[in-house]
């Protein structure tokens, strides 16, 4: 009982990948060739793209891959720390809003990639995003 517990303990300490059976294999090499240090791996799939929940350098991700093992978008979970100054310096020009998650987009289809900003406020319901380039410029509020 005390070999299996340790064990059981080692497993979940060490991360490994959760692998789906609904996953193409090159959906998964694919993946792994992106992200070789991948842990605590997460699959879902919906109308046809592979979606990965994971950590991956340090911060949470999702990676979306299409059926023929093409990689389409990742969104990194960002602390406040690690964002560049130029997109927090617009990020804060909104008074009144405190800003609550940072995201950021990398595509596969040649855009730039980008940081989304979620705001809040202190009554419910409101909320608010900006997209903004590296370089601070907006692309899009909402």
């Amino acid at each position: 009982m005390l070999l299996f517990s340790l064990i059981t303990i080692a497993f979940l300490l060490t991360g490994c990948k959760h692998r789906t059976g609904r996953v193409p294999e090159a959906v998964l090499q694919a993946f792994e060739t992106i992200f070789p240090d991948a842990s605590h791996v997460e699959w879902a799939e919906h109308l046809s793209v592979y979606m990965a929940d994971f950590y991956h350098d340090g911060h949470e991700k999702h990676a979306q891959f299409d059926s023929t093992d093409t990689w389409l978008r990742t969104r990194t979970e960002l602390s406040i720390y690690d964002v560049p100054t130029p997109v927090l310096e617009t990020a804060r020009n909104y008074s009144g809003w405190k800003i609550d998650d940072v995201f950021l987009f990398e595509q596969s289809n040649g855009a730039a990639s980008y940081y989304m900003v979620e705001y809040k406020q202190d009554t419910p319901f409101s909320t608010k995003q900006i997209n903004i380039l590296a370089n601070g410029t907006i692309l899009s509020a909402f």
